[in-house]
């Protein structure tokens, strides 16, 4: 088989985490929580320190595996190694197939979306053509370029950073001196009470720093560079969402982020900024979502080629093949092109048509943290080493995450605390989706005698 090149750096790992996470969900998620907790402030913060929290919770465990293992892909290769060949196989092809998928073709909308508002396109069909034309770019990138696409990640975590500060210090100054505005009133039925369903939109937006682990081959002293990653990403990523959020409310009143949704930043900046001012801060946001596009894709074109190297999925020699001039696998980057494709077509058909839930993004998610109940036990199987907290506390404590966000994503939470059975329906869409992938995945399974453990 071949290797790939160990050629990042703990920067490039800690910026992935970092510049995955913040640049999108931030912006455009803010007024869901708000919803989902009737409009109330505190309980908003209260979700996404709950959120941020789970992250850390998640990532803190993870990082106690990536002390041991490295090999092609972090989060696969640690399924591989608690519950075998064949789990890791699944979870592989998930990600391959569906996980990133799903994320990069949303997040190539949502980049869409604030560009179109930058320069003064109408939204419709011409967001769907901006869309496509940045999904296609982005893959270009990362299939030819690698290397100009990770020091790209570098840079524009940089810049995505500028947006989220200035709401955080500029807003909080604002709320603390200000008197309180009046608040503008909502539409009909805007407004529901669900906790769980908002700490769930909360971890779209914390979602990401799982991806940084497939570069786990490709980091400089992996076992070292991936766990500070991880935690260290993980703080910086919490840290400003919390600031982010507070800050945002001492600009605009809960109900008019509300009413302008995805561009409640924005109008912040503006009303504050002027129109040239609102205009620049603009474009940081677009950056921002662009860089989380060009970390999820930095992931997706890696997909095939992780089940490649475990000589498992269709035809693996080719998706194994690295490319000599860019040290990439072709094939697998075309694949995920062409899955991320299918997805965008999904999204079309839910967000402008109306034909699907538009609640995918949320769900692919909790359904991949299931999977990493399968790590956390064979963390307190196995790792005899590790102190108390380490080997049974945060492995619990991350399995009772793990359960927490698939009863809310299942839709099962808010059956039995709301009596809403919308979320379960929405639940059994998606999971035709995923199911059907699965089964297409495992046709292609080998099996293979595998050793005790």
């Amino acid at each position: 088989m071949e290797k790939l090149k160990r050629k990042y750096g703990l920067p490039t790992a800690i910026a992935m985490v970092v510049g995955i996470v913040i640049g999108s969900g931030i912006f455009f998620k803010a007024d869901d929580v708000l919803k989902l907790t009737n409009g109330k402030l505190s309980l908003s913060i209260l979700a996404w320190a709950v959120g941020g929290l789970i992250m850390l919770i998640s990532a803190y465990t993870f990082s106690l595996v990536a002390r041991k293992v490295e090999k092609v892909n972090g989060v696969v290769d640690y399924i591989e190694a608690a519950g075998g060949k064949k789990a890791g196989y699944v979870v592989a092809w998930y990600l391959s197939t569906v996980y990133y998928p799903i994320l990069t073709s949303i997040l190539a909308f949502v980049s869409a979306n604030y560009f179109c508002s930058l320069i003064g396109l109408d939204y419709g069909q011409t967001t769907w053509l901006v869309a496509f034309g940045f999904l296609t770019l982005s893959f270009a990138l990362n299939i030819w370029g690698p290397k100009l696409a990770g020091n790209y990640q570098v840079s524009t975590t940089l810049i995505k950073l500028i947006p989220v500060i200035f709401i955080a210090v500029i807003g909080t100054i604002l709320g603390i001196t200000n008197e309180p505005a009046v608040a503008p009133l909502l539409p009909p039925n805007t407004l529901k009470f669900d906790f769980g369903g908002a700490i769930l939109v909360t971890i779209f937006a914390y979602e990401g720093w799982v991806v940084a682990t497939s570069i786990n081959a490709e980091l400089n002293d992996s076992k070292k560079n991936m766990p500070r990653a991880l935690v260290l990403g993980s703080l910086i990523v919490i840290g400003a969402y919390l600031l982010y959020y507070v800050g945002l409310s001492g600009f605009l009143h809960n109900n008019e982020i509300i009413n302008k949704g995805d561009q409640a930043p924005i109008v912040a900046a503006t009303q504050f900024l002027g129109k040239i001012g609102g205009t620049f801060f603009n474009v940081f946001v677009v950056i921002s979502c662009l860089g989380t596009l060009n970390g999820l894709t930095m992931g997706c074109v890696r997909g095939f080629y992780s089940i490649g190297s475990r000589k498992q999925g269709p035809n693996p020699d080719s998706f194994a093949k690295l490319s000599q001039k860019t040290n990439t696998s072709l094939a697998s980057g075309f694949v995920g092109y062409v899955l991320s494709l299918v997805f965008f077509l999904v999204w079309f058909l839910a967000i402008h048509k109306g034909l699907l839930p538009g609640t995918f993004d949320t769900l692919t998610i909790a359904f991949l943290y299931l999977s990493y109940i399968i790590i956390y036990r064979w963390i307190m199987r196995t790792f005899t080493d590790l102190s108390f907290f380490n080997r049974y506390i945060m492995p619990t404590l991350a399995i009772v995450c793990a359960i927490f966000l698939t009863l809310t994503g299942s839709g099962l939470y808010q059956l039995i605390f709301l009596q809403s059975f919308n979320e379960i329906k929405e639940f059994l869409i998606y999971l035709g989706f995923a199911m059907t992938s699965m089964f297409i995945g495992m046709l292609y399974y080998r099996s293979t005698k595998e050793p005790a453990k």
